[in-house]
């Protein structure tokens, strides 16, 4: 199994345009450490085009951004890309699913009678981003406080920690801004437990199932 990574990034509403920027950051910086990586941005996020590549590549690491329920993942315009029908393509992987629900019955499937690991959520995952810089997600500080905790899952993996620091790391950038959200509330800030409520369902969905020790 090779170190190359494979992301998805399907780009369709609001939510999938946040993500799909959000794991270019990774895509960047997997370039910056000579780390080869597969994109499929857009149209390309279906499943043939993945299933595809996994069997002629086998990439060490998924990194999937999207909508998700307990038993799918979805690619481009809501078509799943993974279901019980074909989980067996992620079986000895590192799995990190940044997607709804599927950290429940789907990722604890993935990684059943093998040593591959998924990082995902067993509530859905939310952010909340500021409307005025919806056409430019990188100026976006509130969208920020939720998906920055979230690429550090990838970022601590691509640089050689385990899949339980990663988790962890990922963690403890949730609480470090859920702080800076109690200040906001301090401060009489419009929406601000609303925002804090958000984060800490994430923070509380995030789990992880397999191999601990997971790395590249």
């Amino acid at each position: 199994m090779g170190d190359i990574i494979l992301v998805t990034r399907p780009k369709y509403d609001d939510g999938t345009e946040y993500l799909s920027y959000y794991a270019s950051l990774i895509l960047k910086e997997a370039e910056d450490l000579g780390i080869p990586a597969k994109d499929f941005e857009g149209k390309e996020a279906n499943k043939e085009s993945i299933t595809k590549f996994i069997e002629k590549r086998n990439p060490r690491l998924v990194f999937i951004n999207g909508h998700g329920d307990e038993n799918s993942l979805y690619g481009h315009d809501d078509k799943i890309i993974f279901s019980s029908d074909n989980m067996l393509l992620l079986k000895d992987r590192i799995v990190y699913a940044r997607a709804c629900n599927a950290g429940t019955k789907f990722g604890k499937e993935v990684v059943k009678n093998n040593n591959g690991c998924f990082i995902g959520y067993k509530y859905p995952f939310q952010f909340w981003i500021d409307e005025k810089w919806s056409a430019k997600p990188s100026n976006d500080n509130t969208a920020k406080l939720y998906l920055e905790p979230s690429n550090e899952i990838v970022s601590s993996i691509l640089n050689g920690r385990s899949s339980s620091y990663a988790d962890e790391r990922s963690k403890k950038k949730m609480l470090e801004n859920m702080k800076k959200i109690l200040k906001l509330e301090e401060n009489k800030e419009p929406g601000a437990m609303g925002m804090l409520q958000v984060l800490w369902n994430n923070f509380d969905g995030q789990v992880l199932h397999g191999d601990a020790l997971a790395r590249l």
